[in-house]
């Protein structure tokens, strides 16, 4: 046995160390009730509701101290046993995460357990304070001794504790037991920081033949890989990835959706691998035609393997198909068409397939196979699962003379066994307190006890009459809350298909007199009001509620993007049918009026302001013309955590746009929510007036990250010009500037290579500006303006003077004042205020 050594850099994370393969065991709790407001936890956070089972959890666990196993001749590719199973262990490394990161998603409550094993090498014995941090439980021993179980089990809100170690000069072993309750989205971490300025290194028991130098050679070489372009259109992808060696190297390549809840079961039949071998030295890796496979946002994995060590990284991008650009007819019934044989053709087999197979009156016994697989997921009450079971008791009403007798039973047996609301008892993990789930839940139970009137529910104990009687009191009280407060995650491109999803169903199954297919009209009229509001070049690309990287990056795969194709021959077609789906089914179109925001005139500027969400959550301002669209939130929740709120958004197209944000995380493609480019560690003062711009951030000194970004893919751009924190950047007759005032630095390496402009300090300004190159005459112009805006900051006061001479001047009281005059108006209505403009050059 060897040891590799790693330094203990100066932040003093340790995050070097062997682990366990995560043990998971499904669990069962006592069956309670839940109670809450929908949409109240993304104004008070989701703590609010804490799940019964996470309780009878805790209880249990505190009082069982996990078991400390012996690491002594373990090295990489060792088994330990946990529960009584052989679990794998292996070498971590981090690739910038300063923790041990096995976060992931669980559709039902699941205990997790991993341990960990590092040394700590000390120069001289004595004690060294460390600081501890988790969302779960961490229990920590150091040379056999028990240090602390430390034990929130707070479900995704970090938590720390300061331990003191006793270090004897030398090696000190150093084990770790992470366990926690998954529910959905979870944060499975823990974080290790030694305080003071103790000299350790970290060292990994390693087997004789494992060469340390070509190790850190190929950790390195994936940590420079990188794509050169943010999508690719029926074409050849290509990565940049180098292999340092003067030998062959073989490789492999992970391909995984970045959609995942299109399938229940068996979701791991969507992943891909595909094996490589790099020549001596060879720059690049070709990988295939992007055609070969669906359309989609993709995570590429680059897996090396060296004596049994794995070393992997995964990158995100978008693959789009060219027939998908050249798709648009002025036929909406050949639009419909095209899109149920792209779901055919490109979906994985999940429940929207089955319905596009049923509508075009193919292949039924494939549908039908597919239905009996997913409903599992149904039956599990995983959650999610009510996206796709809305769409299985359509099926079960609409082909009720097409389908087996079979799949029947199959599907009633899941309809009276299910789980519908928070009023009814379960110990499943299925989320209810969103727009979307809680929606999608009324229509379930409404359609449910409308199609089984006389079965027996036996979850609730009621009857089907009185299942629907509950499910359209219930809608009702959905609709009255939409009508009267619109989204809460406004302009979500993830969430807004998911409530068109269930509101086109309910419109598709209720006879037109009936009130609630009047309300699901008003509501979609509603949402097809605000697409076309925001919606540029077909895409929606603004600031988000709710946003993930694979819908800000993946505008042409977006769920809304397809929506406006369908609806208005304005977007493109992809296979992000959730949303669409509702609409190539039955028979609703958007008023057509709406069509005139889609795509202004070359000399209109258009300025959309308006507040929605749970008690007027959000403040609105968007402001765009035929080149250009910049939004802001307004005000929103200034100087506060943030959770995933996109708040500003300049886009001239698809691929070539810029945010902002202050990361979540430090490290690309985590799994936080935020994470490294969705959402915000803490949330700016932002303030928009017509076509500019500013965000004040101030971050506390207890947050980790100390620095802003803007995500700027250079590359989607036809010229760009920079200096002195100011860059500018033009497309199609568009520009869009931006001045940091501490400066812009570009990452010049790894994922974000040419993407991501860096801006140090916790206190900081930034200023955006898009419009028309007419508007100055030539870039060269742009920058010099951009030279002449001067920001000042006092206290949280911002002021910013243009090159005009024209002042802003932010604070938390009044937002904005222009020249001294305030200028906004909200509350605004949640239909909001246009203000039209013909541009005078």
């Amino acid at each position: 046995m060897k040891y590799l050594e790693y330094p203990l850099f100066a932040e003093g994370f340790v995050n070097r160390f062997l682990i366990s393969e995560v043990h998971t065991q499904i669990r069962q709790f006592t069956r309670s009730t839940l109670s809450g407001r929908v949409n109240e936890w993304l104004k008070k956070g989701f703590a609010i509701h804490e799940n019964p089972c996470r309780k009878e959890f805790i209880e249990q666990r505190k009082g069982e101290i996990p078991q400390c196993p012996d690491f002594t001749h373990i090295t990489n590719g060792g088994t330990l046993s946990v529960f009584g199973e052989e679990k794998l262990v292996k070498q971590y490394f981090p690739f910038g995460n300063p923790g041990i990161d096995g976060s992931g998603f669980y559709y039902q409550p699941t205990y997790l357990r991993m341990y960990g094993y590092t040394i700590l090498q000390s120069e001289e014995e004595g004690t060294v304070d460390f600081e501890l941090e988790t969302c779960g439980g961490l229990t920590l021993w150091v040379n056999g001794q028990l240090i602390t179980d430390f034990t929130p089990f707070t479900r995704n809100l970090v938590k720390k504790t300061t331990v003191s170690i006793p270090l004897i000069k030398g090696m000190n072993g150093v084990v770790v037991c992470l366990d926690d309750l998954a529910e959905r989205d979870t944060d499975y971490y823990f974080r290790m920081k030694r305080l003071g300025e103790a000299e350790l290194k970290i060292l990994i028991p390693a087997n004789d033949e494992v060469e340390e130098d070509t190790l850190n050679q190929m950790e390195q070489m994936l940590h420079g890989m990188c794509f050169d372009k943010e999508a690719y259109f029926s074409e050849t992808i290509k990565m940049n990835l180098n292999n340092p060696f003067n030998q062959p190297l073989d490789l492999e390549i992970m391909i995984t959706p970045g959609e995942f809840i299109e399938k229940m079961e068996h979701s791991w039949k969507l992943i891909k691998v595909r094996n490589y071998t790099m020549e001596a030295e060879q720059k690049g890796l070709v990988l295939f035609h992007t055609d070969e496979i669906s359309p989609g946002y993709y995570y590429f994995t680059a897996v090396l393997t060296y004596k049994g060590i794995v070393i992997k990284r995964k990158i995100g991008n978008q693959l789009v198909r060219k027939e998908f650009l050249e798709s648009n007819n002025e036929d909406r019934n050949v639009r419909k068409k095209l899109a149920l044989d792209a779901i055919i053709k490109f979906a994985p087999e999940n429940t929207y397939k089955a319905a596009a197979l049923f509508q075009r009156e193919r292949e039924f016994k494939r549908a039908e196979d597919i239905l009996l697989e997913e409903l599992l997921g149904v039956r599990n009450r995983k959650d999610c699962s009510d996206f796709h079971f809305i769409i299985m008791i359509y099926i079960y009403r609409t082909y009720h003379n097409r389908i087996s007798d079979t799949l029947k039973n199959a599907l009633e047996e899941a309809m009276v066994n299910y789980r519908y609301w928070i009023d009814e008892p379960g110990d499943d993990v299925m989320w209810f307190f969103s727009e979307n789930h809680a929606l999608l839940f009324h229509c379930c139970q409404y359609l449910a006890g409308t199609y089984l009137p006389d079965r027996t529910f036996t979850n609730s104990g009621r009857v089907g009459t009185e299942v629907k009687a509950r499910g359209e009191e219930l809608l009702h009280h959905w609709f009255d809350d939409f009508f009267r407060e619109f989204i809460t995650e406004w302009n979500s491109n993830a969430y807004i298909p998911v409530d068109v999803l269930g509101i086109g169903t309910l419109y598709n199954l209720t006879d037109e007199k009936d009130p609630l297919h009047q309300k699901a009209e008003k509501a979609l009229n509603m949402i097809f009001y605000s697409l076309a509001v925001n919606a540029h070049k077909g895409a929606v690309m603004t600031s988000f509620g709710r946003s993930y990287e694979k819908e800000m990056k993946g505008n042409y795969n977006a769920g809304t993007t397809s929506l406006l194709y369908v609806a208005y021959n304005a977007g493109y077609l992809n296979r992000a049918c959730i949303g669409y789906l509702p609409l190539v089914l039955g028979e609703y179109q958007p008023p057509k009026e709406y069509q005139k925001f889609l795509a202004l005139e070359e000399e209109e500027e258009m300025i959309f302001q308006n507040t929605q969400g749970f008690e007027n959550h959000v403040n609105l301002y968007l402001y765009k013309n035929s080149k250009a669209l910049l939004s802001t939130a307004i005000g929103f929740k200034p100087f506060q955590k943030g959770y995933q709120e996109h708040i500003l958004q300049a886009t001239i197209d698809e691929t070539a746009q810029l945010f902002i944000n202050h990361p979540g995380e430090s490290f690309p493609y985590g799994s936080g929510r935020p994470n490294f480019w969705a959402g915000n560690g803490v949330l700016p003062l932002g303030a928009q007036y017509k076509n500019t711009a500013v965000l004040r951030y101030h971050i506390g000194e207890e947050e980790r990250i100390g620095y802003t970004h803007a995500y700027i893919p250079i590359n989607s751009f036809s010229r760009y010009q920079g200096e002195d924190g100011i860059l500018v950047l033009e497309k199609d007759g568009a520009y869009v500037a931006v001045k940091a005032l501490n400066g812009l630095t570009i990452q010049e390496q790894g994922p974000n290579q040419f993407r991501e402009f860096i801006s140090q300090g916790r206190d900081n300004v930034w200023v955006v500006r898009v419009g028309s190159l007419k508007e100055y005459g030539s870039l060269e112009d742009v920058l010099e303006a951009f030279r002449n805006v001067t920001i000042t900051m006092d206290g949280e006061s911002t002021q910013v003077k243009d090159e005009t001479g024209r002042e802003y001047l932010l604070d938390r009281e009044s937002i904005l004042k222009v020249n001294g005059a305030p200028v906004y108006q909200y509350p605004e209505t949640v239909d909001g205020r246009i203000t039209w403009k013909e541009r005078v050059n």
